[in-house]
Parts: structure tokens; C-alpha cells; sequence
């Protein structure tokens, strides 16, 4: 269907009755093209109305409805900061059409975060506030609950996948199992998440997190998830937010949660790898293969993971898979997630309570992007995966 301003804003006072739209301007907020959207101008402050062009888009959508839902007032009250509310939802053509608020700002590029920048207390601000929600509103919400062990076990399967794919080195292999084992660094109280937290969510204005968008992820887990974008800058980035994070919360575990979120931000590889093998896209298998390769060289400077309590044999690897039972095929699991996802996305966010619009065979890929070893990177398209940047090239 057509998508130029004047066609959205008509499906805008569809979908909010009685809207009087006064003007509409362009929006490209969004970046990775999954999304026909413009801002409008009306009586009730500026709104933004977005209609989805790809399956991926329309299942985050999907999501991200929900997790606004679930956002309830006295949620919100707890943020320091402004979420989108939905004011309304049409159909538009096949899919559908959805009004929120319009969060005025500049956006963070990750890569230029650095440990001593003015946004790092800010970001600390927001991670600590969005993990000291009460669990209860994303029960209430009917969104996912994920303890630790299952967290784990997630972890776990994704590498599994990867090595059955008969592409992932050894020694990464290894390495990986290694934190997997490790007792001590799975020993944590799930908190709400974000979810799909990057610098593009944020939007900013004097050095100050003024909103987050992108909730399609909101569930209760592991909260190192929303940390392991930071590394798409230095690892003194995250070190300087987890000292602020920690005064905040009063929490102890930031060894513990660092190395988790070092272990999720490897990991985007593995889904990169997995998004080649799945679409039999060689180019991005090739690609994959070659940060792996880049990453074997640099595992010495990668620290040694947290030393296991007790750790697990090749038999207790395949009872630890087996102790949660396998779902039906989710248009937003794993490798099909990663597709779907708006620049920077974790490995761990599902959708088993949304209804599936279509399986996605396209959408956004990226890549992971840091200095020291590989991480999240922008990047998505209507029809195709694009290539990510490597950040062991930096």
C-alpha cells in the first residue's frame, strides 16, 4: 500500500478517532527500512505513526505492543526517563498501522561511547531503573519469565546449534562451555530486562537519556542482556556504567555480570554464523567464519572466564539441553530473531506469546561490533541481511 505522509496520516486519524493532524514530517529514526512511518503534528503534541513492510516487522511489532502494554502507569512512574504510549492501531492493508507518542531527541552511536563520557551516568540511570521494575508486571503482562537456569540453558542450545554446524572453532567451542559450566557465573536473580537494549533505543537531549524505545523484548531474565551493547564501544565503557549501576542498585555479582555480558555480546557471532547457515547465504557464512577466526587469534587478550564451582561433562551438557523441553518453531527464535531485530539485539529474546504473523525469511541481520571481540553492529534491510562491520578490523 502507499506509505507517503499524507497517506499515514489518514490512516492516523483511522486508527486515534478524532485526531486533527496539523502537519506530518519524515521519519527515518527507524534506519533499517522495515518500517513506513512519519511523524505528525497534532493538537495533542506530536505522534508517530508506523506501518511494518516485512513479516520480521509486523511480529515486533507485534511484540512491542505488548511490552508497551505491560509498561503500566505506575511502571512508568519508576523511569527516568519517557516510553512511547500506543494511542491507537488500523489496519493498513495486509498489516496494520500503529500510533504512539513521539519522543523528541538525538540518538547515541555506540561506538563513540566512552568511559568517561558525560551519557555513561545516565545509561546507568536507566539499566538500573528498568532492573529494579517489579517482575510482577511482566507476569501480569503474560510476557516471558526466564530464571537463571533457563537462561543458561538457552545460552547453551544456541551453542550447540553453532557447533553442530561443524564451523565453529574448538577453541571458541571450548571456551564457551567453559562459561557455561561455571556454576557461580549462572547464579543470579532474573530481573525485568529491556531486552533488545542498544544505543540506537535511546534517545537523548543535553547528555540525558530522555526515552527508550524498542520494548518487543520487555521480560523478566537475565539483566547482563541489557548490558552487552556497551561493548559495541570499549570494555572501559561497560566497566564505567557497572561501577555507576552497582552504586545505584546496591547489588553485588558485577564480576558475574560482566562476564555474562562478554559471553552474550561472543555469541552474536554464533547467531551471525547461524543466520548464513539458516538463509544458505555464503557470504555471511564466509564472513562469520572469518570473525572466528579473528576471534581464536585474540582469545588470549580475552581474559579467562570465571572459574566453575563445579562444571559439567560431556554427558550433563546433553542433560542440561534436555531439561527444558524444546517449543514450536517461533518466527522470533534464535537465528530468525536475530533477523528480525532493530540494530543490536540479544540472542535470548522470544516471542512464544505473540501470535505469529508469518515466519520471516528476511529482515535486519547484523553483526556483533566491538574493539576487543565481537559484539552487536547495525545493520538490516527490507530484502537482506546486509554485511556487518567486523570490529576485530578496528
Amino acid at each position: 500500500m502507499a506509505s507517503t505522509p499524507l497517506t499515514l496520516a489518514a490512516l492516523a486519524t483511522s486508527a486515534v478517532p478524532g485526531l486533527n493532524v496539523r502537519g506530518t514530517r519524515s521519519h527515518t529514526g527507524d534506519g533499517d527500512g522495515a518500517y513506513s512511518s512519519a511523524v505528525l503534528v497534532t493538537d495533542d503534541g506530536d505522534l508517530i505513526i508506523r506501518v511494518p513492510r516485512t513479516p520480521n516487522a509486523e511480529v515486533r511489532q507485534s511484540a512491542e505492543l505488548l511490552g508497551l502494554a505491560a509498561l503500566a502507569e505506575g511502571a512508568r512512574e519508576e523511569l527516568p526517563f519517557a516510553v512511547p504510549f500506543t494511542r491507537g492501531i488500523t489496519r493498513a492493508g495486509d498489516t496494520r498501522a500503529v500510533v504512539t507518542t513521539f519522543i523528541e531527541g538525538g540518538r547515541v552511536d555506540a561506538g563513540n561511547v566512552e568511559a568517561d563520557a558525560l551519557l555513561l551516568q545516565p545509561v546507568a540511570e536507566a539499566l538500573a531503573a528498568i532492573h529494579s521494575l517489579p517482575t510482577s508486571l511482566v507476569q501480569q503482562g503474560g510476557l516471558p519469565t526466564r530464571s537463571a537456569q533457563e537462561a543458561r540453558v538457552q545460552a547453551l542450545r544456541l551453542v550447540e546449534r553453532a557447533a553442530q554446524t561443524h564451523l565453529l572453532p574448538e577453541t571458541v567451542h571450548r571456551r564457551w562451555l567453559d562459561t557455561l559450566r561455571s556454576t557461580s557465573l549462572w547464579d543470579f536473580a532474573p530481573t525485568v530486562v529491556h531486552g533488545s537494549l542498544t544505543a540506537d533505543q535511546l534517545i537523548v537531549t543535553d547528555d540525558q537519556i530522555v526515552g527508550v524505545l524498542g520494548w518487543d523484548a520487555l521480560a523478566a531474565g537475565d539483566p547482563a542482556t541489557d548490558l552487552a551493547w556497551l561493548l559495541a564501544s570499549s570494555g572501559d565503557a561497560l566497566d564505567a556504567v557497572l561501577a555507576r549501576y552497582s552504586a545505584i542498585r546496591g547489588v553485588t555479582g558485577m564480576r558475574e555480570l560482566r562476564a555474562r555480558a562478554h559471553f552474550y555480546h561472543q555469541l552474536e557471532v554464533a547467531r551471525w554464523l547461524l543466520h548464513g547457515v539458516d538463509t544458505h547465504d555464503s557470504v555471511v557464512v564466509d564472513d562469520a567464519v572469518a570473525m572466528f577466526d579473528r576471534l581464536v587469534d585474540r582469545l588470549d587478550r580475552l581474559g579467562t572466564p570465571i572459574p566453575a564451582r563445579s562444571t559439567l561433562s560431556g554427558s550433563e551438557v546433553a542433560q542440561l539441553l534436555d531439561e527444558v523441553p524444546d517449543v514450536p518453531f517461533d518466527p522470533r527464535s534464535e537465528t530468525a530473531e536475530y533477523e528480525a531485530l532493530d540494530e543490536d539485539r540479544m540472542f535470548h529474546a522470544d516471542t512464544d506469546f505473540i501470535e505469529p504473523v508469518a515466519v520471516p525469511t528476511e529482515g535486519d541481520a547484523r553483526e556483533p561490533g566491538e574493539t576487543s571481540e565481537p559484539g552487536e553492529a547495525p545493520a538490516s534491510s527490507d530484502d537482506q541481511a546486509t554485511q556487518p562491520i567486523d570490529p576485530l578490523e578496528k
